[in-house]
């Protein structure tokens, strides 16, 4: 039986993973289908089901293992400050690496990510800034996040599409500019 937790699940599941970015490099996303995954991994459509939703619940995944593979290996130190400039580059980097992933994560994304996923930066950096500049409404503080967040995936959907040609500082003075006023300190 093949069981979420036993080598074939997981051999089939980095089979379509592999197959999923392969195409990505290749094809317009418009034009991957399950089929297309399937045939390339090898494995049958029923497989792909047990795994996803649909291509889109394979890319929200594939991302959520990203962004969990960013904040393993961000580098948390108290000299780095939210959203400043140095904050910025690591996050950049990683994209950078990741701009095959991304272009696409970014295109087929239907909504932001809002909390989902970022729960630390909403606890740890956005609410505090929040409270700091007197905003105690969560639903206010969910404006200011939207907004942000909105600003930061465009410019970055732009510069994954233009292959990532401006260096990280540059994208990071541009992040930098769009951060709401009443989350920073100077």
């Amino acid at each position: 039986m093949n069981k979420k937790n036993n080598k074939q699940f997981q051999s089939s599941d980095i089979r379509m993973k592999q197959a999923m970015l392969e195409l990505m490099n290749t094809t317009p996303f418009d034009k991957i289908t399950v089929r297309l995954i399937c045939d390339r991994a090898g494995v049958n459509r029923s497989t792909f089901y047990a795994h996803y939703a649909d291509i889109y619940d394979m890319i929200k995944q594939m991302e959520t293992n990203l962004q969990k593979k960013l904040m393993d290996t961000y580098p948390i130190s108290e000299k780095i400050i939210p959203l400043s400039l140095e904050s910025f580059i690591p996050f950049l980097q990683f994209i950078r690496e990741h701009r095959d992933f991304y272009r696409v994560a970014l295109k087929a994304r239907r909504e932001f990510p809002l909390k989902q996923g970022f729960e630390p930066l909403w606890e740890q950096v956005i609410r505090p800034l929040c409270l700091k500049a007197g905003i105690s409404s969560e639903s206010e503080m969910m404006f200011y996040f939207v907004g942000f967040q909105a600003g930061f995936t465009m410019i970055l959907n732009r510069w994954v599409e233009q292959g990532c040609v401006e260096n990280e500082k540059k994208i990071a003075q541009i992040i930098r500019n769009i951060v709401p006023s009443v989350w920073k300190s100077e």
